[in-house]
């Protein structure tokens, strides 16, 4: 802040609680065989298993983006456990994706998923992660909102040194940040919080008024 009489330099802040509108979440199955041929047909029937009951929990067949298959070779051990040439079998890996809008839906699919280890299935859950998506339009609304915050302390610092705020000299927008509801975590290059529904944005400028 600099002194009233030469002008003054204020941040304004504006904070605003929003809800997530969209998800993303992700799992992994694993398959362990003797060849490829066999790993292929056991992931497959698996991911089958792991779709259908996706679908009975709710989730849409064009909300599921299946991934590509991945192979790695596993190699014997000798006596002192070092990795020999001699192929001991294959570990097969496929991760698909769920985007939907039902935020609540991908929250409680992350954990009740795991009923499909029951089954038999080798199979990781990953965090899902939440977003918002009309931030733009937000992020507007919080700008103008911390103009006028930065405005309403220029004034109060000018009127202490019996001056008024007259114009703009410089304005700056500062960077987002969007944390947790009661996070006071901050970034110099931003923040983006995706491990929940509820989060809080906010915004900050720099404004510089000339005083007379």
């Amino acid at each position: 802040v600099r002194s009233a009489t030469d002008g003054v330099t204020v941040k304004g802040v504006a904070e605003k609680g929003i809800t997530s509108d969209l998800a993303t979440w992700r799992g992994t199955l694993s398959v362990r065989a003797g060849d490829t041929v066999d790993g292929y047909d056991k992931i497959q029937l698996h991911l089958t298993t792991t779709i259908n009951f996706l679908l009975k929990q709710g989730i849409t067949e064009d909300a599921l983006d299946e991934g590509t298959i991945n192979v790695s070779t596993q190699y014997k051990r000798d006596t002192k456990g070092q990795t020999t040439s001699e192929i001991e079998g294959y570990t097969l890996t496929q991760t698909f994706t769920v985007t939907t809008t039902d935020v609540s839906l991908a929250k409680r699919l992350a954990k009740e998923s795991t009923q499909l280890i029951r089954q038999g299935i080798a199979f990781r859950s990953h965090a899902p992660s939440f977003y918002y998506t009309k931030l733009e339009d937000l992020k507007l609304d919080l700008l103008e909102r911390a103009a006028e915050n930065a405005q309403l302390r220029a004034e109060r610092l000018a009127k202490s040194s019996d001056n008024r705020v007259a114009n703009i000299i410089s304005a700056s927008q500062g960077i987002f940040q969007i944390t947790q509801p009661n996070s006071t975590e901050t970034a110099s290059w931003g923040m983006y919080d995706t491990s929940t529904i509820e989060k809080k944005v906010r915004a900050v400028v720099t404004i510089s008024y000339r005083t007379g």
